[in-house]
């Protein structure tokens, strides 16, 4: 009786001590910082002037699938920086640094590819995003965009190397389409680092 005992107390042991690595292996943390263009009317890599700064936390749900909880603030320009708009039958240059200020949180689904010196991810989610229109004086109010909070859906992909145990650093390319009035597109490059615990 006492033999079976040893044996099963040790079973159990080396269950929670798996069961407990598995645990801590399945949390993560990071934060990163980059570029943000607004691409709704149209893309030049040189637009990639703006400010994207988000903080996450992300759980492995499966072996390779993980879900991501992120926040984050973008400085973008505004949806007619640089242009001139008609308003009451007046012709008005809008500033090119006419910027909005996004404050976002989104839920993604990652998909990643495992190589043994650095991880690629593919993932896609939706977001919360609250839009604070940059002020501008001597413009008419209608002329900048307006301060809503809207949902919105986002894609990308990033790649992570491993620099030290459990740290790495990453790569990302998100695309933001918050829906907007008017139609936004927001493309995020940024770099950071990533922390598995």
């Amino acid at each position: 009786m006492r033999r079976l005992r040893i044996p099963a107390f040790l079973l159990v042991l080396v269950a929670a001590a798996a069961s407990a690595r598995a645990q801590t292996r399945g949390w993560g943390a990071g934060a990163s910082g980059g570029a943000v263009a607004a691409s709704d009317t149209e893309f030049h890599f040189d637009d990639f002037r703006r400010s994207d700064v988000n903080a996450w936390i992300d759980y492995e749900i499966e072996t390779q699938v993980i879900l991501r909880l992120t926040g984050g603030r973008m400085h973008v320009a505004a949806h007619d920086a640089g242009r001139s708009v008609t308003v009451d039958g007046s012709t008005v240059a809008v500033p090119d640094d006419l910027r909005d200020r996004v404050d976002y949180g989104t839920l993604s689904v990652a998909y990643e590819f495992v190589e043994p010196a650095w991880t690629s991810s593919a993932f896609a989610g939706l977001g919360v995003y609250g839009v604070h229109p940059g002020a501008a004086d001597a413009l008419p109010p209608s002329v900048a965009d307006r301060r809503e909070t809207v949902w919105g859906f986002h894609v990308g992909l990033d790649a992570e190397v491993k620099v030290w145990r459990t740290l790495g650093i990453l790569g990302r390319v998100t695309v933001h389409v918050p829906q907007t009035s008017p139609h936004r597109v927001l493309v995020a490059a940024d770099a950071g680092v990533a922390y598995r615990f």
